[in-house]
C-alpha cells in the first residue's frame, strides 16, 4: 500500500517558487497526496506574492499549481464527523490556522501530514513528516 499524506498549504506554495526537491517529490514521488480544500483557495490568496518572490507571471504560476494539483486530491471534510472540531480544539492554543490541514488528515486514513509549518511539530494526534523526512524515505 502505498503512502498517503495530508501536504500542507506552504508545501504547495515551496514547490511553485522554484523547481526544488519539494516539487519534484509532489510530481514523482509513489506517494499519494491529499490536501483540504482551503490550500488551493489560501495559495490564490498568496498569488502575487508568489509572482514577486520567484519573478515569474501570475499565467505561469497559475500553469504550474495546475500540474501540481493533478498529483493533490482535494479532501473534503464531513462537518457532521466532528474532525473540524477536535482539529480546532487540538489547534486552539498552537495556531488556530493549522486547524484545516489537521482535520483534513483526521478525515481521511493517511500516514499524516508534509508540513515545514513549526506549529504543527507542536502537536501530537497527527504525525508531521518534513521533507528531509520525506527525502529518507524516497531513498
Amino acid at each position: 500500500m502505498a503512502m498517503k499524506l495530508v501536504i500542507d498549504t506552504n508545501i504547495l506554495i515551496s514547490a511553485m517558487l522554484r523547481d526544488s526537491t519539494t516539487r519534484r517529490i509532489l510530481l514523482s514521488a509513489s506517494i499519494e497526496f491529499l490536501t483540504a480544500g482551503y490550500s488551493i483557495q489560501e495559495v490564490m490568496e498568496h498569488l502575487e506574492e508568489v509572482c514577486k518572490k520567484n519573478g515569474v507571471s501570475r499565467d505561469k504560476n497559475l500553469d504550474i499549481l495546475q500540474r501540481l494539483q493533478k498529483h493533490v486530491r482535494i479532501v473534503e471534510i464531513d462537518d457532521e464527523s466532528g474532525v473540524q472540531e477536535e482539529a480546532e480544539d487540538l489547534m486552539r492554543k498552537i495556531d488556530p490556522d493549522d486547524a484545516p490541514v489537521i482535520a483534513a488528515a483526521l478525515s481521511v486514513d493517511c500516514d499524516g501530514i508534509w508540513s515545514e509549518d513549526p506549529h504543527l511539530l507542536k502537536q501530537d494526534m497527527v504525525r508531521i513528516w518534513r521533507t528531509r523526512d520525506l527525502i529518507q524515505f524516497i531513498k
